[in-house]
């Protein structure tokens, strides 16, 4: 075995990723800045994404109805083609300065040939809402219905059966460099030394 295959980065088939984007409404008793760091769109774009990915792979981005556009530009400058967007439409009304936002979409985009495990999925679905940011329960088992192992999960909050996460809510399983979080490997070693 030589050095670079021990130093070659695991790569996924599948990554769900749900942005701090710095674009959302700022302050105020619901500013998204109230709940987690942000991230400019520099920030986001310069992510290694295409590093993380397999050749054949896709990307589940969530973006708002502020962000949709930007979703679409940064997933294209990864080298991804967007396929469709999935809603979540939600059963409350929620912010806005024209209209009143009651829904979040996923963005799906793929890389390479990524071929879909079920086409009968619909685009979009009812789900309750939870506490600031907290993304339905369900849309895991939708996306390990549609899409190929292995699963990562970027800005995650909470550890699912089967998937590899990072993010600065949960202990991380990776690390990705230039981006640090708080509950990576690197950063538990550094800790414990």
């Amino acid at each position: 075995m030589g050095a670079k295959e021990e130093t070659q980065q695991k790569r996924w088939a599948t990554i769900l990723m749900d942005c701090p984007w710095d674009i959302q409404q700022r302050g105020g008793n619901y500013g998204a800045d109230r709940h987690y760091p942000l991230m400019s769109l520099d920030e986001i774009r310069a992510m290694p994404i295409p590093d993380l990915l397999e050749e054949n792979a896709m990307v589940w981005m969530w973006v708002t109805n502020a962000t949709v556009e930007h979703g679409y530009e940064i997933l294209r400058h990864w080298g991804l083609t967007p396929r469709s967007l999935f809603t979540w439409a939600k059963q409350k009304m929620g912010l806005g300065n024209y209209l009143r936002n009651a829904t979040e979409h996923i963005i799906l985009a793929t890389r390479g040939k990524a071929p879909i495990r079920f086409k009968s999925q619909m685009t979009w679905g009812i789900y309750p809402v939870q506490k600031h940011s907290h993304k339905p329960e369900e849309i895991h088992k939708l996306i390990e219905r549609c899409s190929h192992p292995d699963y990562l999960e970027l800005f995650a909050r909470r550890k699912y059966h089967g998937w590899s996460v990072w993010g600065n809510e949960v202990e991380s399983d990776i690390d990705i460099p230039g981006y640090p979080v708080p509950n990576s490997p690197s950063t538990r070693t550094k800790k414990s030394n």
